[in-house]
């Protein structure tokens, strides 16, 4: 599993993707269906403020309906590779 601590502390940088609150926590948002205890890896990452980190994963996946994760993900990707001239 691909895992980084520079990328984390780039999420960790960002608001909250929900609601723009500046003190975020990394959530890793699985992509794909797997096994029940396995985290995704680190570039599946969102920021998310602690409120709506605890909201995240007592709702579940519905939680996300107005966003479109996969989307954001890729933008938070190309945004850390550019802002390192990848």
């Amino acid at each position: 599993m691909y895992r980084s601590p520079a990328y984390l502390a780039f999420i960790r940088s960002k608001p909250c993707l929900v609601c723009g609150n500046p003190e975020t926590v990394p959530h890793h948002e699985p992509l794909k269906q797997g096994g029940k205890g396995i985290k995704a890896p680190d570039s599946q990452t969102i920021p998310l403020c602690a409120k709506c980190h605890h909201m995240r994963h007592q709702i579940g996946a519905s939680f996300f309906e107005s966003v479109d994760i996969k989307m954001e993900i890729i933008k938070l990707l190309t945004k850390y590779l550019e802002e390192r001239g990848l």
